[in-house]
């Protein structure tokens, strides 16, 4: 059986949408729910996995939000007891940032083969309203679905050993749509 999830960190390869991803979702959801209690005021399936028709990493991206980043500290020995998860100490601004996975290497002790990115953001800030916006934009609008699809694929040729610069790539694209949408949705 092909493999549904997953890519080594740093990596990129972009993959056809798989309707399984939904499915991985939901499973991961249900975890969640149980690790994260009351902090987690909503667990959005978020990113291009969420997207159906969009080409994608195969890695899940969930965006938990929560009254504030400081709420964490309630549920992060609860997280480390769990090998498949990290949690990612240098972080962009407004996010705490974990990854599921597992070692590539028998000994290695953080997952380097990862198959979820867990979002973890403030939910009345701007990047997590931000990222539900840009999520319901692409499925809603299959031209600027086709454009980004075709984006993501050049750049993952381009960048296949590169996942930071990837990303990076990727952003003034993802700005200019979020330019396009309602700024009083934010």
């Amino acid at each position: 059986m092909k493999q549904v999830l997953g890519l080594r960190k740093g990596f990129v390869k972009i993959e056809k949408y798989n309707p399984l991803w939904q499915k991985e979702f939901d499973k991961e959801k249900k975890n969640l729910k149980k690790i994260f209690g009351d902090v987690s005021l909503s667990i959005e399936h978020v990113g291009s996995t969420s997207v159906v028709g969009l080409s994608a990493k195969p890695i899940i991206d969930i965006a938990i939000g929560v009254d504030s980043l400081k709420d964490i500290a309630q549920v992060k020995e609860k997280i480390l007891k769990f090998s498949h998860y990290s949690i990612k100490e240098n972080n962009a601004d407004g996010e705490i940032l974990m990854r599921r996975g597992v070692p590539i290497k028998l000994g290695e002790d953080k997952p380097n083969f990862i198959t979820h990115f867990i979002h973890i953001m403030e939910i009345d800030s701007r990047k997590y309203k931000e990222t539900l916006i840009y999520r319901d934009y692409l499925r809603k609008n299959k031209e600027v679905l086709k454009e980004y699809d075709n984006l993501k694929k050049k750049l993952a040729i381009k960048y296949q050993k590169e996942r930071k610069s990837y990303t990076k790539a990727k952003d003034e694209y993802i700005k200019s749509i979020l330019s396009k949408c309602n700024s009083s949705n934010l």
